[in-house]
């Protein structure tokens, strides 16, 4: 029980974000700004069942527990308390960031986070949303409920990729940050998720509301017809495909990275084992980095996209194994 851990007022941070818009790297550049002398965990939830970001922040030598497969607000009964209680206690973090998937509805982890057990445990300051303005052109994303309430409820509200954004883009997130209510503590531009870590430090609003309450749905989560390391997820009109190899399969870079450049996915995650070593791969439907990293014990790989047919994505990775030429 939380009542056991004997630790008070944890302070705590949500940091949300669409599919893609840079949270991971976001939270990474945060912790680059961490005092030295405190200890930071990160809380993470995947819209997958592979743990792909869990794998990225301990290849970052950061603390981290997962939950995977399906979204944080749909998993705020024993499995996020659970995990949320093992990491208080076994770690005993300075500060502790939160980042649901980018499909999660916001309402029922803050909920669960301001009352009842954690309510003297954690002490929740600001809500981070970032925001990639190019999207605020797409009504597939603006009449979306959980991309509307993850702004909604945000205490700070950064656009992100602002490298990337036109004018009209830049234009429309003004037209929502200024249409806030109530307003935002803090509003922001930046690119490559650089954040400024005292925006952490900023108070909670208790009076955001959601619009959509009720957004959050079960994911049904089911294994596709490939072997048990394979798993699949929908929701909401997206398909998730995550996808462990063994460490000694290894990967033709450029027939991979012609393959996933092609594909216009939402999101792409990995880390992978190719004839040019090991890469985190990082990337959404306008961009992918290829980070070099140290050796994982596997290849992961985690692609969300609006396509049905998620058995042709693994039958065209596996073309992209390396056959070394003789």
């Amino acid at each position: 029980m939380t009542s056991k851990l004997q630790i008070n007022n944890t302070p705590t941070n949500l940091v949300m974000g669409f599919l893609g818009v840079g949270k991971t790297t976001a939270i990474l550049d945060l912790l680059n700004q961490k005092p030295k002398n405190e200890n930071w965990a990160v809380l993470v939830n995947e819209f997958g069942k592979i743990g792909m970001d869990g794998a990225i922040y301990s290849a970052a030598g950061v603390t981290v527990k997962e939950i995977a497969g399906g979204c944080l607000c749909c998993a705020v009964g024993l499995p996020f308390q659970v995990s949320l209680n093992r990491l208080l206690k076994e770690i005993k973090p300075d500060r502790l960031l939160i980042e649901p998937t980018g499909l999660g509805h916001p309402k029922k982890v803050l909920d669960m986070l301001v009352n009842n057990s954690f309510k003297e445990v954690l002490d929740v300051r600001a809500s981070v949303c970032l925001v990639d303005p190019e999207k605020l052109k797409d009504s597939r994303y603006t009449t979306h409920g959980n991309f509307i309430d993850q702004i909604a409820m945000s205490d700070v509200l950064v656009a992100n990729k602002m490298d990337l954004a036109g004018n009209e883009a830049i234009n429309l997130f003004h037209q929502w940050s200024d249409n806030s209510h109530p307003e935002k503590a803090m509003i922001a531009q930046t690119q490559q998720g650089q954040l400024d870590v005292a925006w952490l430090d900023i108070p909670r609003n208790p009076h955001r509301l959601a619009t959509y309450p009720d957004a959050h749905k079960v994911s049904k989560l089911s294994a596709i017809n490939q072997p048990d390391h394979s798993f699949s997820n929908s929701a909401d009109g997206y398909q998730s495909m995550g996808h462990i190899f063994p460490a000694q399969v290894c990967f033709d870079y450029q027939r991979l990275s012609d393959f996933l450049g092609q594909l216009n996915a939402e999101r792409i995650k990995g880390i992978i084992n190719t004839n040019s070593g090991w890469f985190i791969i990082n990337g959404t439907d306008q961009s992918i980095n290829y980070l070099p990293t140290t050796p994982a014990n596997q290849n992961r790989i985690e692609i969300i996209t609006q396509q049905n047919d998620l058995t042709d994505i693994l039958t065209a990775l596996n073309l992209c194994r390396f056959t070394a030429q003789v």
